[in-house]
């Protein structure tokens, strides 16, 4: 397939796509994980899989695998390349689908050669779209099942937020609960994974560069805090005398952004996104608050540093205002750095193709961290105009998608045992 043809294919890829889960003209794309939308998205991808002469399949989870073997057979290693289709509520267009369909157009254009007589690669080529990425009952449900990370048990009980369990949601969707541990890959299945992805940040688009290299996926610690103090009358009580719980709050708060920027190497993240306020009444001085934050960061040591210094930073607020902190742990997750063979590949491809690069850490976590954790994994961005992400506003311009796909080929290839794709 020429360059032109294969431009062509994927631009009518982003329209079909972009027909499913749209809402009324000005709204974003819903297309929940499991649901009825995403198991349309699945469908149509299934259908354009097979008819490039593909070998399609769901796993387990309800994953879509898209094969072309290589030399080894049905049974041989992949390369595997993909991301996922189904979107947040009112979300973007391109969000998880660029990697998909970059995937999508490697793999035609290795079966288009094929049937025109080229021989096997040495290793398979695979795409997969892994389902409920977004978090309908957790995030990253189908790269989580497909490394084994994912506990079948616990996990087919947890429900969304209109009380349906995932295992009434696969049911819906035609699937076996029952099946959802057999979507973990045997060691060895996959070689090496590849995604494509929206950088969903302004990195990119301010620096002018038409592709970044993911060095790696940013670990997470989510801590609770609690500040309390005394109730009192708003009007009665004297200012010197309280025990506000949210001043206290407030003081932390301020200080907690400055102290991420000033430890945090210019790389960390910090926020608070969770504030609630007892009794939350106007004349009444707040009691107690309770916050949720988040710290992000590609170091272990520096996240373990920011999160003592995010507890002595409360009680050090607390005792200020007369109020006390309880600080505690509520979920973390390593860093997980991208391996050197599968960057090297991509980076040596974008230089085939004249395309500029530049290193950049992954703040969200992708299916490529999920499968980076297990087997060697790199990452691809391009740029997301205005950083927006998760809403109808999202939006990569084509010409960078489509550069993308080439890079996202040769390196495929590579890797494959195909020289320099």
């Amino acid at each position: 397939m020429n360059a032109g043809a294969g431009a062509e294919a994927l631009g009518a890829d982003f329209e079909a796509v972009g027909a499913i889960g749209r809402a009324a003209a000005g709204g974003g794309w819903s297309r929940p994980g499991y649901g009825a939308e995403e198991c349309r998205a699945i469908d149509w991808l299934g259908g354009r899989a097979r008819a490039a002469g593909l070998e399609v399949r769901l796993d387990g989870a309800g994953n879509l695998i898209a094969r072309l073997d290589g030399q080894g057979g049905p049974a041989g290693p992949a390369v595997t390349m993909g991301s996922h289709l189904d979107t947040v509520a009112n979300g973007g267009a391109f969000d998880g689908v660029v990697g998909v369909l970059c995937a999508l157009d490697v793999l035609r254009r290795q079966a288009g050669a094929r049937a025109a007589g080229a021989p096997a690669l040495p290793l398979a080529l695979e795409l997969v779209c892994f389902r409920d990425e977004e978090g309908r009952f957790g995030a990253l449900t189908g790269s989580r099942a497909m490394t084994g990370a994912l506990a079948p048990d616990a996990a087919l009980h947890r429900r969304d937020a209109d009380g349906v369990t995932l295992a009434e949601a696969m049911a819906g969707a035609g699937l076996d609960p029952g099946r959802l541990g057999a979507a973990r890959r045997p060691a060895g299945a996959i070689a090496a994974f590849l995604e494509v992805h929206i950088e969903q940040g302004r990195i990119l688009e301010d620096a002018g560069i038409p592709l970044g290299l993911v060095t790696a996926i940013a670990g997470q610690r989510r801590i609770s805090v609690r500040f309390e103090g005394a109730a009192d009358h708003a009007g009665a009580a004297p200012m010197a005398a309280r025990r506000d719980a949210f001043a206290a709050a407030a003081r932390f708060a301020d200080r907690f952004r400055e102290m991420v920027i000033a430890r945090g190497g210019g790389r960390a993240r910090g926020t608070i996104g969770i504030v609630e306020v007892a009794p939350n009444l106007g004349n009444v001085i707040p009691a107690e608050v309770r916050l949720g934050l988040e710290l992000r960061d590609e170091d272990e040591d520096r996240l373990a540093d920011l999160a003592r210094a995010t507890a002595a930073l409360a009680a050090e607020a607390a005792a200020a205002l007369g109020a006390a902190a309880t600080v505690r742990p509520r979920h973390a997750t390593p860093p997980v750095a991208m391996a050197a063979a599968p960057r090297a590949a991509l980076a040596a491809a974008a230089r085939a193709e004249g395309l500029a690069t530049m290193p950049l850490l992954s703040g969200a976590p992708p299916d490529a961290g999920i499968l980076g954790a297990v087997v060697p994994a790199a990452m691809l961005f391009v740029p997301s105009r205005g950083g927006r992400s998760h809403c109808p506003e999202e939006w990569s311009d084509r010409p960078g998608i489509e550069g993308a796909a080439r890079v996202l080929g040769r390196a495929a290839a590579a890797l494959a045992g195909g020289g320099d794709g």
